[in-house]
Parts: structure tokens; C-alpha cells; sequence
């Protein structure tokens, strides 16, 4: 499996890309790390639960920033850095705009409501 500074550096690379540097470096940094720090744990659970599975979980798939789970991981960190930015920022990084933002919000807190 690839080393979390790999993980680290392809997440870092493609947010910074995405931000266009309209994003504090030191922000983004931290929020990868974050994403860094998710992504990697569940590989690593995934190549030992998964055995016949072990080659696709042996480098980060840029496909998986595209999960849910990685939006929320985005918007919690905002709101835990920036609470009256947060908006702004997490709709650049996911490259939303407000209404769709306010539609993924909506929905992960009617999935959550529902247990």
C-alpha cells in the first residue's frame, strides 16, 4: 500500500487545484490532512477485510473525494475553522453553489434523522 504521505500529496494536489489559490494554504493543508487521515484508516482496514481487494485499495483512487463522506469531512472542517465562511469555502472546494450545497446538507441530516 502507498504511504499516507502519498495519500497526502495526491488529496493535497487536487484540492489545491480545485482552490485556484483562493484558499489559505495552511487551511487547505489541514483540511487534507483530515481527508488524508479518513482515506488512509479505511484503506488500510479495507486491505486486511478485503484481501482479493488488496490491489485497489493500494493507492488513492481520486474517485472516492467524490463520496459523501468526504463532502461532510469538508463541511464539518469549515464550520469548525470558519463558521461564517464556511459556505463560501466548502462550495469552492466541492465546487458547488448554494443551492446545491443547501440540497447535500439537507439531505445527509434527513439520512441521519432516519435512526
Amino acid at each position: 500500500m502507498d504511504s499516507k504521505t502519498t495519500f497526502f500529496k495526491i488529496i493535497f494536489e487536487h484540492y489545491n487545484h480545485i482552490s485556484n489559490g483562493e484558499l489559505n494554504s495552511e487551511l487547505l493543508v489541514e483540511m487534507s490532512n483530515r481527508i488524508n487521515d479518513y482515506y488512509y484508516e479505511q484503506y488500510s482496514r479495507f486491505t486486511i477485510q478485503y484481501p482479493k481487494s488488496i490491489k485497489r485499495y493500494s493507492s488513492f483512487q481520486l474517485k472516492d473525494l467524490e463520496h459523501p463522506t468526504t463532502y461532510e469531512i469538508i463541511i464539518k472542517f469549515f464550520k469548525e475553522k470558519s463558521i461564517e465562511n464556511y459556505s463560501e469555502y466548502s462550495k469552492l472546494i466541492l465546487n458547488m453553489n448554494e443551492i446545491e450545497l443547501n440540497t447535500f446538507e439537507k439531505s445527509r441530516e434527513d439520512f441521519y434523522n432516519m435512526f
